[in-house]
């Protein structure tokens, strides 16, 4: 039992760890827009996208562990690991339309 604990917590800082470095490439990126630096937004976005993807598969991979009957205990720190993703997902996705806006208009 505690093992799957610490596995789980594992995971869980993983994930939080993952959306953060993504938030700051996103920070990053937009930092290089202000600056009419449009090839370094895009390369900065693109290593976010590869971060919130990889956090997206260790989420995926224990939901889906979870349906399939294999039993978790709840986890705040696994909620709050989800609850970021989640928000670096939606800075991410605002981020590559001012991007574009940006390039097109500014």
């Amino acid at each position: 039992m505690q093992k799957d604990k610490d596995q789980l917590n594992n995971l869980s800082m993983n994930m939080i760890l993952l959306a953060g470095n993504a938030r700051e490439k996103i920070m990053k990126a937009l930092t290089a827009c202000e600056a009419r630096n449009f090839i370094t937004a895009d390369s900065c976005l693109q290593a976010a996208l590869s971060e919130i993807e990889e956090a997206h598969i260790l989420q995926t991979e224990t939901v889906q562990k979870e349906a399939m009957e294999q039993e978790y205990y709840y986890s705040m720190l696994f909620t709050h690991a989800q609850d970021t993703l989640m928000t670096i997902q939606s800075e991410y996705n605002i981020a590559l339309h001012l991007v574009a806006i940006l390039k097109t208009y500014g």
